[in-house]
């Protein structure tokens, strides 16, 4: 987080008491990219910090996958890697100094973790399982406790790819691995059933649940046999 001489010494010179006291969150819109950027890294509280965040997310989600799909020249990967960049500038908020254009700022995260992610698969054909988070089986606490015979993560795996859909997979990823609130992840996936994130969170818990509970009874048939 940057010190107080370095929020001094910034190009970012808005009066943020001013902003914060000046702009209602309907009118966020109206905000330069600059200002947006200055109000989220001072935001307090998660409310907040989500509205301003999901503004960012807004206008720049098409760009951004948009650059991610040229960069590993697979179209369909890039709503994914996209998802994947606004987690890192997210986290890494406070980096932005305004001494360039926050385009011009996303699209070195981009440019950055799009590399990355091509040297992973170049290594490992499997390095694509690092998209979704390795300590999901401890955020699945009782679901994977049950699981008896399936102590293997790449089991684990197996039966996640298996059986949950795209999106609960990716909701599941950014609650619980990134910890992202529901609500965040309700405004940046834009899911429009009543529930939002919290019936994917549900449904996802449920599959996987019944999936290992048939799998440990098999097991126990097996070892009887």
């Amino acid at each position: 987080m940057p010190d107080a001489g370095a929020a001094n010494s910034s190009p970012l010179t808005w009066d943020l008491e001013a902003a914060v006291c000046g702009v209602g969150i309907e009118e966020i819109s109206a905000v330069t990219d600059e200002n947006l950027m200055l109000l989220l890294q001072n935001a307090q509280g998660p409310k907040q910090i989500d509205e301003l965040f999901s503004e960012l997310f807004r206008r720049y989600q098409t760009r951004v996958a948009t650059w991610c799909g040229r960069f590993v020249r697979d179209p369909g990967r890039g709503m994914d890697l996209a998802q994947e960049v606004f987690l890192r500038a997210y986290r890494y908020r406070h980096t932005f100094r305004g001494h360039a254009r926050v385009s011009t700022w996303l699209y070195a995260i981009s440019r950055n973790h799009c590399l990355n992610a091509i040297r992973k698969l170049e290594m490992d054909p499997l390095a694509r399982l690092d998209e979704f988070p390795p300590n999901l089986a401890d955020a699945l606490g009782d679901v994977h406790a049950k699981a008896e015979n399936v102590q293997a993560f790449e089991r684990l795996w197996s039966i996640v790819n298996q059986t949950l859909t795209t999106m609960e997979k990716r909701v599941m990823a950014l609650h619980y691995g990134h910890e992202l609130t529901l609500e965040a992840i309700t405004r940046a996936c834009r899911l429009s059933n009543p529930s939002g994130a919290k019936a994917y969170i549900v449904n996802a818990k449920r599959k996987l649940k019944r999936v290992l509970q048939e799998d440990g009874v098999k097991a126990r048939e097996a070892c009887a046999a």
